[in-house]
């Protein structure tokens, strides 16, 4: 589990990460502007994700 965690935070920053470049440097807002919403969707299907397995499996989120 603690595995787990780890890989899902790395995912969550990256995701903020590739949000921020989409959002902040000005070649890649012209060139990809859909690398932004890319990013937050990266963050919020890792964070769902996580959510549903909690449920499934029953454990806590406060453990």
């Amino acid at each position: 589990m603690c595995k787990l965690n780890i890989i899902e935070s790395i995912i969550i920053v990256l995701g903020l990460l590739v949000f921020w470049l989409g959002s902040e440097v000005a070649v890649i807002k012209q060139q990809l502007p859909w690398l932004q919403f890319a990013g937050l969707i990266v963050v919020f299907v890792t964070g769902l994700a996580d959510a549903i397995y909690r449920v499934v499996t029953k454990r806590s989120f406060f453990k």
